[in-house]
């Protein structure tokens, strides 16, 4: 494997170019706003037709950016994408629809509802990690909720978002301007959470704070997915083929860059030994390739993280554990051997701090619950999971974990379910994505209040007082 250092887009809006995008996606709100739900959901449904014909081309692009193997473009990026544009467009008629509301039988002549209505401009600052699947998704609801977008993405996968937007705009079945990508580094991404009125942010812990200080300095709501570090708690009567399976696929897919990936494994003593001897051959066989085909895994996207990597793995020697793998096979093109630390403890970084990468820890416990103690003690809350044959005592170990996604003998396919609100507890985010929370954050209510009858009489309560309307009044709201 060899091939050139790897860079960041070059490309960064200026000033006038990014005020001119926000002006774009705000005159392309103002038109979307005034269709129906139904209208946009024919439309959008109509936009993933035409994006999902254009497979080989989209696929080609998020390998280039990313060096992921295709079929994880193909099952990852674009299937579940595919997914959740099934679930919202079949939800959104009756998650946005007008809700009638109850009202004092005093007040039997007027009508009362709730109507949702879309913020504006809803601003994405998107990663590099999905660079596809993220800002699709997302963009897809806020538009669904009838909502322009304006999309900062990752330095590192700007093409991937240029392809998107071109792909809408070339549909011609939205507003020009619907979806506008604003390109560059930080100070883009402050141009566009000053021109939206709300920001969804996905990144880092760091980032995702300065994200929030800035949104709340103008009164603008934010929904947040940040860093995680899934705990795997395994129980010595868990089926371990299943579990040592799946934790090589949710530790080591996306070559271990998924905010919900596995990231440490707490093992009950008993089954301890069993599991790393399944665990290692697994690991030892997985197929690591830049080409993208008949590959598992592929390279990272961030150059930083080798040597993030690297510094977990030399902790964890240095303080007693067994490392198999983690080699760097070639560094300018950021190709890291799967890693596996065995003996871990909770005083190495690779046991409390996110990795990113395609690293599984595992530590022997000597019960569940001292691992749900363990992982509850950390400030992440994203995502965790329970392995175990009992299903009734996984359900209530997983109802024991401090985070926002949790599965039982499921590791991370949380995301695919539209139904499910996706996001984070603690430091690991706040808001959700996903089910009808998600698309509801994407409006604000409105109450609306209509007087039917009498058309021309006032209503009681109003001027001049006197206190024979008083008494009457008092009598119908049951004073005394």
């Amino acid at each position: 494997m060899s091939g050139a250092a790897r860079f960041p887009s070059a490309l960064e809006a200026t000033p006038e170019e990014a005020a001119a995008k926000a002006a774009a996606a705000r005159r392309a709100a103002a038109v979307w706003r005034r269709t129906t739900v139904g209208q946009r959901v024919k439309a959008l449904r109509s936009v993933w037709k035409a994006l999902a014909a254009r497979r080989e081309e989209i696929r080609a692009v998020v390998h280039e950016e990313t060096g992921k193997p295709l079929v994880e473009v193909d099952l990852m990026e674009l299937g579940a994408a595919g997914l959740l544009v099934d679930w919202m467009t079949s939800a959104a008629p009756r998650v946005l629809a007008d809700k009638a509301a109850s009202k004092p039988w005093s007040l039997f002549n007027k009508r009362a509802y709730e109507r949702r209505v879309p913020r504006g401009v809803v601003g994405l600052v998107t990663p590099w990690n999905m660079p596809f699947l993220i800002p699709f998704g997302d963009a897809f609801a806020a538009m669904l909720a009838g909502n322009a977008v304006l999309l900062k993405p990752s330095e590192w996968t700007t093409k991937t978002a240029l392809w998107l937007e071109g792909a809408l705009a070339a549909t011609a079945l939205l507003p020009e301007g619907l979806l506008s990508v604003v390109p560059g580094g930080a100070a883009s991404g402050e141009a566009v959470i000053d021109a939206s009125d709300m920001v969804v942010f996905t990144g880092s812990t760091k980032t995702g704070r300065a994200v929030a200080a800035r949104a709340a300095m103008q009164l603008k709501p934010s929904i947040l997915e940040l860093g995680g570090k899934h705990p795997m708690i395994v129980c010595a009567d868990a089926s371990l083929e299943r579990a040592a399976s799946a934790a090589v696929w949710a530790a080591c897919s996306n070559a271990g860059q998924v905010c919900v990936g596995v990231e440490r494994v707490f093992v009950e003593a008993d089954a301890y030994d069993r599991f790393v001897e399944l665990l290692k051959p697994k690991v030892a066989a997985l197929r690591q390739k830049l080409d993208g085909k008949d590959a598992d895994l592929g390279r990272l996207v961030f150059p930083p993280l080798v040597d993030r990597i690297q510094d977990q793995l030399e902790d964890a020697r240095g303080k007693g554990a067994r490392v198999i793998g983690g080699e760097v096979i070639d560094r300018a093109n950021l190709v890291v051997a799967p890693a596996i630390v065995l003996d871990a403890r909770m005083d190495m970084k690779v046991m409390t701090e996110e990795t990113f990468g395609p690293v599984i820890p595992v530590m022997k416990v000597s019960r569940a619950e001292e691992a749900v103690a363990l992982a509850n003690a950390g400030s992440e809350g994203l995502a965790a999971s329970v392995w175990t044959t009992d299903l009734a005592k996984g359900e209530t170990l997983a109802a024991a974990l401090e985070v926002g996604l949790v599965g039982v003998n499921e590791p991370a396919s949380h995301y695919a379910f539209g139904a499910l609100p996706f996001g984070g507890m603690k430091q690991s985010g706040m808001g959700r994505r996903h089910g009808d929370e998600g698309l509801l954050a994407f409006t604000q209510s409105q109450s609306v209040l209509v007087h039917e009858w009498p058309d021309a009489a006032p209503d009681l309560w109003w001027f001049p007082y006197d206190e024979r309307k008083a008494g009457f009044l008092r009598k119908l709201m049951g004073l005394p």
